[in-house]
């Protein structure tokens, strides 16, 4: 049973669905050689709880840590640009996140039905994708470092008690 997993320096991407629903797996080490982590590559790996990405890393792929359920914590680097469709949905014990200022695109659904209580979004964040934080039930505070980013109705679909909260001087927000 795969149950931790050092990759080492040398590895310069994680394939699609390299380590998809190896339910054992707990712990992982991304070396910073990595620029790449592909789509589902960590899909359904529902025991691993915290996932550190290297500020080698530059894309990660669609469904990358989409349904690990037990994931907590995870920390995205600047190096990266663009947040996956699904990139994190049904993480439900994910609590808060942080988007970097590099981050200029969250694609479709990529923190939907998580645990997530807080996001603090970075002030690159331009677009948002569908149903980005839809469902995300326990989710109370969202906290703008810039100005108002292009989204649907969806973004913050059955989240009733989420208040976004966005600096002064910021555009694009009404009243």
């Amino acid at each position: 049973v795969l149950t931790s997993i050092t990759l080492g320096s040398g590895i310069t991407s994680i394939g699609s669905g390299a380590f998809y629903y190896c339910t054992s797996l707990t712990s992982v080490t991304i070396p910073g050689s990595v620029t790449n982590i592909g789509d589902y590559a960590f899909d359904a790996c529902t025991s691993l709880t915290s996932v550190t990405i290297p500020n080698s890393v530059t894309n990660i792929g669609d469904y990358a840590f989409d349904a690990c359920t037990s994931l907590t914590s995870v920390t995205i680097p600047d190096s990266v640009t663009s947040i996956g469709d699904d990139e994190f949905s049904g993480c439900t014990k994910l609590a808060s996140i942080t988007i970097p200022n590099s981050v200029n695109t969250i694609r479709t659904n990529a923190f939907e039905n998580t645990g997530l209580t807080s996001v603090t979004i970075g002030n690159g964040v331009t677009n948002f994708g569908s149903g980005t934080f839809a469902y995300c039930t326990n989710l109370t505070s969202v906290y703008f470092n810039g100005n108002a980013p292009t989204a649907d109705g969806t973004v913050f679909q059955s989240d009733s008690r989420a208040t976004g909260y966005y600096l002064s001087g910021s555009t694009g927000w009404s009243t």
